[in-house]
């Protein structure tokens, strides 16, 4: 019988923290075989010597993989995880994986086969998602909280995928058991755009989500994390251009993705125009990368063309003041204007 569960770990220089996430993977009580990658992106803190001792210790379990992320000539850190979360799903065997990073932790040891059994009967689901427990770095556990928190969330519930990306409902990629879709690669088709985003929308096309009233991934919260440390212009960009790159990678849900747009969209068009974006060098290079008009606008490639913002921003103003939602026309109409 082969592998049926494949936890995936990814790890840069966290000789410190990598014990306790490991531990407590260990620790799971599972009735399936199963095995624990860990891969690990270039470190130089004996975080690979650790990785070597557990490999000794669970033989067969434990397999360590070298990253190499130079490889992918990154542009940021999202997109070095990008390509170490990818290193490790391509060295993975199970018909189910999860996803945990070296520096968050499982503060139960029967929340994996948990989330398994429920996969097991819906086989309509491709992914079970539990809560998240975050808590900040050097808090006690207890001071950390549940979220999402809504009280209509309950065991067993199911959410399509209009649920989960239109009304807000997905969840940290690391509290997914996802099953996998063996005849597509989808490291071959993101490469190290493989980020968590991404491993969670891919995997939403070929089923929904089943929920898990549970709250056992404990996500620790650090003030130098690449979500923490996105502030001002940056958020804005992020935020309004996200859909539009979500809508390129995968198109399927590209309705749903632009059925999101948000004030975010609207400020950010408004500031293309009267100009003053505050971005530096690697958010340029970053968001520069992509080929629609919108990303070579904001990074100050693309000159002129101002009356598509301004077309743009009064469609969204439109949509704004209207009780009803935009069209499929009017949507991709909005979509051709701002990145065909």
């Amino acid at each position: 019988m082969g592998v049926v569960l494949s936890i995936l770990v990814v790890s840069h220089n966290q000789c410190g923290l990598l014990p306790r996430c490991l531990d407590s993977v260990l620790s799971q009580k599972l009735n399936v075989s199963y095995e624990v990658i860990v891969s690990d992106d270039r470190s130089t803190d004996g975080t690979w010597e650790l990785i070597e001792d557990y490999m000794r210790r669970y033989p067969g379990i434990v397999k360590g993989v070298h990253c190499n992320s130079d490889e992918c000539n990154p542009i940021n850190r999202s997109e070095r995880c990008g390509w170490n979360k990818a290193t490790a799903y391509k060295n993975c065997e199970g018909d189910f994986f999860v996803n945990i990073d070296a520096d968050d932790y499982l503060k139960s040891v029967d929340i994996y086969q948990l989330q398994l059994d429920m996969l097991m009967s819906h086989p309509d689901c491709y992914l079970c998602q539990q809560k998240v427990w975050q808590v900040n770095d050097g808090d006690p556990l207890e001071k950390g909280y549940a979220w999402p928190n809504d009280e209509w969330l309950k065991e067993g519930m199911i959410l399509t995928p209009k649920e989960v990306v239109c009304y807000d409902m997905r969840g940290v990629n690391t509290t997914y058991m996802i099953r996998r879709n063996k005849d597509v690669d989808p490291v071959g088709l993101y490469g190290k755009h493989f980020d968590d985003s991404v491993i969670t929308l891919h995997h939403l096309q070929y089923g929904n989500v089943v929920l898990i009233d549970r709250a056992d991934y404990v996500w620790v919260q650090y003030k130098n994390s690449i979500s923490n440390s996105v502030r001002g212009d940056v958020l804005m960009v992020e935020r309004s251009l996200l859909p539009f790159t979500h809508a390129m990678y995968i198109p399927k849900f590209r309705d749903l993705f632009l059925e999101r747009m948000n004030l975010d969209l609207y400020h950010l068009l408004r500031r293309c125009v009267v100009g003053g974006l505050e971005l530096n060098d690697e958010q340029k290079a970053y968001w520069g990368q992509h080929k629609g008009f919108i990303f070579q606008f904001v990074v100050g490639r693309k000159k002129g063309l101002l009356a598509r913002l301004r077309v743009a921003r009064a469609f969204l103003i439109c949509r704004k003041n209207r009780k009803k939602g935009s069209s499929k026309q009017e949507i991709n109409r909005l979509y051709n204007l701002l990145v065909g």
